[in-house]
């Protein structure tokens, strides 16, 4: 009979803190133990008859915090030519850009998640609605630099040829 694989899928549900002489378990744990018969209720039992003078206390699970993930919704391959058109360098990069898609699309990689990965290690701290706004405002001074040389060229007004007297 082998008894070592019994033995080692046997866990301890409750913890003797004899520093603050306390019987520490889950609630899950006490829970169960509450029924009044079964392993829990034994392993429970066998340690409150050692440590009578012990308080049973139940374990504080400890809060994860999750950082939500950043999501980029939005984030499109059009959006990071637009995005990169509008910075320094525009035209180097651009060619960059171009390699990674190019590249990841010989090797049968994922294109979109390489060249996503790829923007977003270029452009660290990169943040959608910021990067919308510069979009919008550097659209918007063309617009009206356009705008306004048209405007400029329509109300110039063609002066006569000089007369000969």
């Amino acid at each position: 009979m082998n008894t070592t694989s019994t033995m080692a899928t046997i866990s301890e549900r409750f913890i003797i803190d004899f520093i603050n002489k306390q019987i520490i378990g889950t609630k899950a744990s006490f829970d169960k133990a509450s029924k009044g018969a079964g392993a829990i209720y034994e392993e429970l039992a066998t340690k409150v008859a050692k440590h009578p003078a012990f308080e049973l206390v139940i374990k504080e699970q400890k809060k994860r915090i999750n950082k939500p993930k950043k999501t980029y919704d939005g984030l499109t391959f059009k959006f990071m030519e637009q995005y990169i058109a509008i910075k320094d360098d525009a035209e180097r990069v651009m060619r960059v850009y171009e390699a990674v898609k190019n590249t990841s699309k010989s090797m049968k990689m994922g294109v979109y998640p390489t060249t996503k990965k790829w923007f977003l290690n270029k452009y660290k701290g990169f943040d959608m609605a910021t990067a919308k706004a510069e979009i919008t405002e550097v659209a918007m001074r063309k617009a009206t630099e356009r705008a306004l040389s048209v405007n400029h060229e329509n109300s110039v007004v063609a002066l006569p040829e000089k007369v000969s007297a």
